[in-house]
């Protein structure tokens, strides 16, 4: 080989080695109902149309309260995320000479559809203008509320690229990745990929040379905190008619002993304070039957099958599912394996449903945050009437339920970041200060 080509050879083996070591850095912000979370993120540059990037976790901060909670006050919403941005900066010092190539983005959730359109505008366009006063790459749409599919489709890129169910060399299909189940306070999100064609609610997907279609659809109010004022609604109404006191009621999804005070999401500068207190009877069979009235089945289904509320759902057939978040905090608590069927998961749930409040307390005494604890009857309850009234698993359908997959977390957050990563181009190409990887 003549010594230029052998010089050219030298130098192309030189550029394509350190594109393969160099790294590129960003923050996610996930901005939920109940507070905010920064990722901090790294990934090494690669061709998008022949792999797919994903993202390591480096380090993560959470703050409160949730963003939505400035409703009132958005112009606060973005000094809130202060600490944030500031934990950004020092987790990424090293990188300070690419700052401004370094993305910060935020997504809201279900905790932001809850309000109007102008409040959300008000906390968004807040939060924009503190982002464009950091160092870092940011454009207005970088910051946004993710609708509930986009939120239900990252949960399941993040899943199945975790899993390793997502590889460029072989298109995903039904029978070689899971389904995902999303419980968060406000909504709930179930995304899958069926057997057959997708008629309704349909998110189309390009991850590396594959483009395909999954079902997702996300149900507002049907987080944990939404369902248990909608349920509490119910035990008002009830005691109404049977003209019984309004401000003392029995609740059959609350140990016997204890007492709840439901909040209701109501801002008392537009509405009167419902203050009322609801005597816990700990019934599991009434608790199953007030939970599935919230659940509307009885609405018109306008196509083949619906799960609830006249949703299109596509059948289920064999499909295995991946439960997290709260869905897997709730199983954790009742002392179930990952792996479990339906029906010990209720078998679980009725059990703790006829503990009183003080043996409730003794026994599960593990579950070190007092109000899941005191709360596990309802919560799971609701997660089971969820998963198999619902959506109409079956009772032996064997769910996986984790929060972490071989050490890293199963998070929509880092989905929405491979999904990011691999749509934007700039953002898989190495920078020209690069990092390399030790």
């Amino acid at each position: 080989m003549p010594m230029s080509l052998r010089i050219l050879a030298l130098i192309l083996s030189a550029t394509t080695a350190s594109t393969k070591l160099s790294w590129r850095y960003g923050a996610f912000i996930d901005a939920g109902s109940e507070g905010s979370r920064i990722y901090i993120l790294r990934w090494q540059p690669a061709d998008t149309n022949r792999q797919i990037i994903a993202p390591e976790s480096l380090g993560e901060l959470s703050t409160v309260p949730g963003i939505a909670s400035f409703a009132q006050n958005p112009g606060e919403a973005g000094l809130s995320l202060k600490s944030l941005v500031e934990y950004m900066k020092q987790e990424l010092k090293h990188e300070q000479a690419n700052w401004a190539q370094t993305p910060l983005y935020l997504r809201a959730t279900a905790g932001m559809r809850l309000l109007f359109p102008d409040q959300r505008e008000d906390i968004l366009d807040d939060i924009r203008s503190y982002f464009w006063t950091s160092p870092f790459l940011f454009r207005d749409d970088m910051a946004s509320v993710a609708t509930g599919e986009e939120e239900g489709v990252f949960g399941w890129i993040s899943a199945n690229y975790l899993m390793g169910n997502l590889a460029p060399d072989r298109k995903p299909a039904s029978n070689t990745t899971v389904g995902s189940l999303d419980l968060g306070g406000a909504s709930a999100q179930i995304v899958f990929m069926p057997k057959k064609s997708i008629i309704q609610h349909a998110f189309p997907l390009k991850l590396g040379p594959h483009r395909f279609e999954l079902y997702s659809f996300s149900f507002l109010h049907f987080g944990v905190r939404e369902a248990a004022h909608s349920t509490a609604g119910k035990v008002i109404s009830d005691a109404l008619e049977m003209v019984q006191s309004e401000t003392e009621v029995y609740h059959p999804c609350f140990a016997k002993g204890y007492i709840y005070t439901p909040r209701f999401s109501y801002s008392t500068a537009r509405f009167p304070a419902i203050k009322v207190k609801m005597q816990g009877t700990g019934n599991f069979p009434q608790c199953e039957k007030l939970i599935m009235r919230i659940f509307n089945k009885d609405a018109p289904c306008l196509v083949t099958q619906c799960s609830f509320y006249g949703v299109y759902q596509p059948r289920l057939y064999e499909a295995k599912f991946l439960a997290f978040a709260h869905f897997a905090d709730i199983a954790s608590d009742l002392g179930l394996p990952e792996t479990t069927e339906l029906e010990d998961f209720r078998a679980a749930t009725q059990y703790v449903c006829s503990l009183t409040i003080e043996v409730l307390n003794s026994l599960f005494s593990r579950v070190e945050d007092e109000y899941d604890r005191v709360h596990l009857c309802f919560h799971a309850t609701f997660a089971y009437v969820l998963l198999s009234f619902g959506y109409g698993m079956e009772e032996r359908n064997n769910i996986v339920f984790k929060t972490s997959h071989a050490g890293k977390p199963i998070d929509w957050a880092v989905g929405a970041m491979i999904y990011e990563i691999n749509q934007d181009i700039r953002l898989s190409i190495p920078l020209t200060n690069v990092s390399v990887a030790s």
